[in-house]
């Protein structure tokens, strides 16, 4: 098998996995959305689409945070807007929710999948500047039409993929990142990044991301390598700290960190957002005992 069969398998099931994850929702009021579905077209002509969610008492002209979303692969700007579930947060805490949508047939690679992020685990076989220049014109854009104090990025599986690109640009807008399931950092692409508050969630069964890491063509390292990485990025304190939060959760977090730098450990979950009730456990166990939702929300105001 030669590395671009490889790389096309590897592919199919890590977009089949978060495609799964969120194609089984219930169903949708058509009458009332909480989102507006948008168009921007970018600098290169491209007709991108998103989902942008003003919180009820938004008024025109109020200063207010955002989240930036991003669907796992195969999956979709609405989708994980049901998966993740940041809109109670936005309603309360009046953040404004911003859900991209990837949208990019990659047909080099001999498959047919159109909605996954060319991000760093493909920097390797081709330029990915066509979904961070997406991101980075949308922000532009969001802000030219609201008053957006601090930005946030987010994403489930190749979501975090991206959400871990945009926190290694030496210049990036977003002020924290979480990715969830899935995460990375390579040092001759984030070295020149200053330092970033970064959560992460992953589950020791997963077998979409293993935490053990991955070889060819991924080369991903084990989670906690990869946390450490981040850690010693930040400038943390060598030492990382281990609290047990719950029967099947466990805290990581470094001290004295010029950016906060934590990630949870779900013992025996799989690829799946921790406390999600749509659709649960479809790519194995998803716990309940912590609400990855919340607490990346807690961070972000901790960071």
């Amino acid at each position: 098998m030669n590395l671009k069969t490889l790389t096309s398998l590897c592919l199919l099931i890590f977009a089949t996995a978060s495609q799964t994850q969120i194609s089984a929702q219930a169903p949708v009021d058509v009458d009332f959305l909480p989102y507006q579905t948008k168009t921007l077209i970018t600098k290169s002509g491209d007709s991108r689409k998103y989902l942008i969610t003003l919180p009820s008492s938004y008024q025109a002209g109020d200063c207010v945070d955002a989240i930036f979303d991003f669907h796992g692969a195969g999956g979709s700007a609405e989708g994980q807007f049901s998966y993740s579930g940041f809109l109670e947060i936005a309603e309360r805490e009046k953040v404004i929710l911003v859900h991209p949508d990837a949208a990019k047939e990659y047909i080099d690679q001999g498959h047919y999948l159109a909605s996954y992020w060319n991000g760093a685990w493909e920097a390797v076989l081709r330029e990915r500047d066509y979904d961070i220049n997406f991101v980075l014109e949308l922000v532009k854009h969001v802000k030219s039409e609201h008053c957006i104090e601090n930005l946030y990025a987010a994403g489930m599986s190749a979501g975090g993929d991206i959400s871990s690109a945009l926190a290694c640009l030496t210049v990036t807008p977003f002020q924290s990142f979480a990715p969830v399931t899935y995460r990375y950092y390579y040092a001759n692409e984030c070295n020149n990044a200053g330092p970033r508050p970064i959560i992460s969630f992953q589950g020791d069964n997963d077998i979409t991301v293993p935490i053990s890491g991955s070889d060819a063509p991924w080369f991903d390292l084990p989670m906690e390598r990869v946390m450490q990485r981040w850690s010693e990025h930040n400038n943390c304190e060598m030492e990382v700290i281990r609290e047990r939060v719950s029967a099947e959760v466990v805290r990581y977090f470094w001290a004295n960190c010029d950016a906060l730098t934590e990630w949870f450990l779900i013992e025996g979950g799989g690829h799946s957002w921790p406390g999600s009730t749509s659709h649960p456990n479809s790519r194995g166990h998803t716990t309940q005992d912590i609400s990855a939702t919340e607490l990346i929300w807690e961070f972000f105001k901790r960071s």
